[in-house]
């Protein structure tokens, strides 16, 4: 499943010694779509599908990643100069049922395309 993302906020828990140590929430148009949980000093838990209402329902359907700390700069950096950004995290097991399903394959990434070689390039800058 992918959602697309228009906004987030950036969660830092205090005093964490080991466990949930931050979180990044994201929304696309104002609707809560799902997160990421950074986790320090422990074994991480699976990633999954939150669908607390309505497992059918894809817009009742939330994506929770769960990443070790040491990814929370990379991501932050993602987030900070790059944009759009999308969400994705597949179940599984289908169909989905309960309030959760684990997930596998999950990732946050740019939904735009980035020109390669088009930068201006002063190659008169370059000379001694």
């Amino acid at each position: 499943m992918r959602k697309n993302i228009t906004s987030y906020t950036v969660h830092l828990i205090a005093s964490v010694q080991a466990g949930l140590a931050a979180q990044v929430l994201f929304k696309n148009n104002g609707l809560f779509v799902g997160r990421i949980d950074f986790y320090t000093g422990v074994d991480l838990p699976k990633s999954y599908l939150w669908h607390p209402n309505n497992a059918n329902d894809e817009n009742q359907t939330y994506l929770v990643l769960a990443l070790s700390f040491d990814a929370f700069h990379a991501v932050t950096e993602l987030l900070r100069n790059e944009a759009p950004w999308g969400l994705e995290l597949w179940p599984v097991s289908s169909p989905m049922t309960g309030a959760a399903t684990d997930g596998y394959a999950g990732k946050l990434y740019t939904t735009s395309e980035e020109s390669i070689g088009e930068q201006e390039f002063d190659l008169q800058a370059l000379r001694p």
